[in-house]
């Protein structure tokens, strides 16, 4: 768990800019689009359903009633007639699904209140809207017509007011029929008022039965009945509304598919990664250092006196790891190798050799990749004879001294044999019987020989080279080169008898606290940085005298550089040229003196004349 945590946390760290601009990029078109919407204003009236509340003995049932009304009338407020009467009263210039689109209603449970909210650009169009919706709701509800309701009241009461005085009036007559009752003698005479004492009595009773169906009608509860209970104001503020939500939902969305991508990118991403050296093998194969990143500025080999401290730690622990992959056996000639083209293996050679001159021992870079060196623009050196050329001649590679193709790269106990005019069946020259016995030369003249070679999957010739290698380093670049190829690489050279792979070296690696840890020492000018530096030396040349010119072109060509780079001698002056209309022109003379002076070995360094 705790490994798959970290894997977690790598991704995140590797993609951290995607996640941001992920994030951020949907937050401000959000905030832009919400910020473009007018404020809006709510305006809110309530309304009670229904009478009980108003009564002194209210009824469940009716409560419960009301209750049910209340949420039709909720629903009904956005209904076409109710919305086209308030249209045409207030004489909006709007449709009714306009109007109904702003219009909220809810009921508070067990409350028997409606509220009804609009919500407008306008403040007082708000609470207009609001209040003309509860009058028209009230007015076309049926049992709210305040007019008829208050007839009704108005006749009930009349009514009532009539039966309590004839009530009064035939309890008077039983009264006086009752004290006359003694006065009398005659039976018949009694029976008679007897009677009509009956009579009133049952007038009176029917008088006091209506006036208590009367009076019910006139005090009960009405059901369904509207009354405005608070009417809506102009509103002062506008609401919040939902733009922070909607910015804060738009930012989440986008760092979710970020992460997703992210995530998506990785799964889908087979390339190896250096994981702050973390891992621990790739293709089967220990890893052994790393070669830190370095920005495009400081590609030629000059820029070496800018490396910082932490850059030149990383490479020194390569260079130890390497010697110490083999106890007790001696790499005199080591191999470096990649999968692929643009892994960084030249880069990776230049490094290295330079780090084992650092601590005195001489070592000599070969660049056996025939097919296309770039060793000698690394150290601005030329290309007129190299490795093709020695192991093409017919003449014997001498034992006891080295060959005069050798050339110093101005830095210390640093030479380069530089690959030479590239030949037209590079495979055949490497299995050239001549090649070992270079090698042999090689190693007799220097502690340590570096071979640069083609990538492992392009050309048999890093297979070749590795069998006569004492060892072998695959370069792969972090990123860049796929674990697959990786792997097929390190299949194809280790099918091949007498091949010893060291390990793998990473390139173009982000350095972390663990080489950065060493920068807090202090160079004092002594140090490692200062000697490095001091080992550093640019050629400089200068010739005019007045003679046959060639073009770039063919002064790189016959010196077996690129035009790029012989325009940079041209800059620098180590290259007897001037300009004219934009153009560098080259004395042929001098060109080919100097070709010749190369191939002889008379030449070392242009100077200045």
């Amino acid at each position: 768990m705790e490994i798959d945590l970290r894997r977690y946390l790598m991704v995140i760290k590797r993609w951290w800019w995607l996640l941001i601009i992920g994030a951020i990029i949907p937050a401000i078109i959000s905030s832009y689009f919400t910020a473009k919407q007018p404020a809006l204003y709510q305006a809110r009236v309530t309304l009670m359903v229904g009478t009980t509340l108003q009564s002194s003995n209210p009824d469940t049932r009716a409560m419960q009633t009301s209750n049910s009304l209340a949420q039709a009338y909720a629903e009904l407020v956005r209904y076409r007639p109710i919305t086209e009467a308030v249209i045409q009263r207030l004489g909006l210039e709007r449709s009714h699904e306009a109007l109904a689109s702003q219009i909220v209603a809810w009921v508070r449970p067990n409350a028997n209140l409606l509220e009804i909210r609009v919500t407008d650009t306008n403040p007082k169009a708000a609470m207009m809207i609001a209040n003309a919706l509860a009058e028209e709701l009230i007015r076309q509800s049926p049992g709210s017509r305040q007019g008829q309701r208050q007839q009704q009241q108005e006749f009930i009461k009349q009514q009532l007011d009539e039966l309590e005085e004839k009530i009064e009036k035939k309890k008077a007559e039983i009264a006086d029929l009752n004290d006359s009752l003694a006065d009398l003698t005659s039976a018949a005479e009694i029976a008679d008022t007897m009677a009509r004492i009956d009579a009133l009595e049952q007038v009176a009773s029917t008088y006091r039965t209506q006036y208590a169906a009367l009076l019910q009608s006139y005090m009960g509860d009405s059901v369904n009945v509207l009354s405005i209970v608070e009417p809506a104001v102009e509103p002062r503020r506008p609401i919040g509304g939902k733009a922070k939500l909607i910015v804060a939902m738009s930012a989440g969305a986008g760092l979710a598919l970020a992460l997703g991508a992210a995530f998506l990118i990785e799964y889908l991403d087979d390339t190896v990664h250096w994981e702050d050296g973390r891992q621990q093998a790739v293709a089967g194969l220990s890893i052994l250092g790393a070669v830190p990143r370095m920005s495009s500025r400081r590609k030629t080999w000059a820029a070496i006196d800018r490396f910082r401290y932490p850059e030149i730690e990383a490479i020194r622990n390569l260079r130890t790891n390497i010697f110490l992959s083999t106890p007790g056996t001696s790499l005199d000639t080591i191999l470096v190798t990649s999968p692929e083209i643009g892994d960084g293996k030249s880069f990776t050679v230049a490094n290295l050799g330079l780090t084992i001159a650092v601590t005195g021992m001489r070592v000599v870079l070969v660049d056996a990749d025939l097919r296309n060196p770039t060793l000698h623009e690394m150290f601005d050196r030329p290309n007129v004879m190299g490795l093709s050329e020695l192991l093409s001649g017919d003449s014997p590679i001498s034992e006891s001294r080295p060959p005069m193709e050798l050339q110093p790269t101005g830095v210390d106990n640093l030479f380069l044999l530089s690959s030479g005019r590239p030949p037209t069946d590079p495979a055949a020259l490497l299995v050239s019987p001549r090649l070992p016995a270079l090698l042999d030369t090689l190693e007799k003249f220097a502690d340590v020989v570096i071979l640069d070679s083609p990538p492992a999957l392009i050309a048999p010739d890093a297979a070749i080279l590795a069998s006569i290698a004492d060892g072998t380093l695959l370069v792969v670049s972090e990123g860049q080169t796929s674990n697959g190829a990786a792997a097929k690489a390190q299949a194809l050279l280790s099918s091949r008898s007498g091949v010893n792979l060291l390990g793998v070296a990473f390139n173009r690696v982000k350095l972390v606290e663990t080489y950065a840890y060493y920068s807090r020492y202090h160079d004092d000018g002594h140090g490692p940085v200062a000697k490095l530096r001091g080992l550093v030396t640019r050629w400089r040349r200068q010739e005019s005298e007045d003679r046959p010119l060639v073009g770039l072109d063919e002064a790189a060509e016959r010196l077996g550089i690129s035009k790029g780079m012989a325009r940079r001698w041209c800059k620098e002056g180590r290259l007897p040229a001037h300009k004219s209309r934009l153009r560098w022109w080259v004395k042929r003379e001098d060109l080919e003196n100097l070709v010749e002076s190369l191939r002889n070995g008379d030449a070392e360094i242009i100077r200045e004349t």
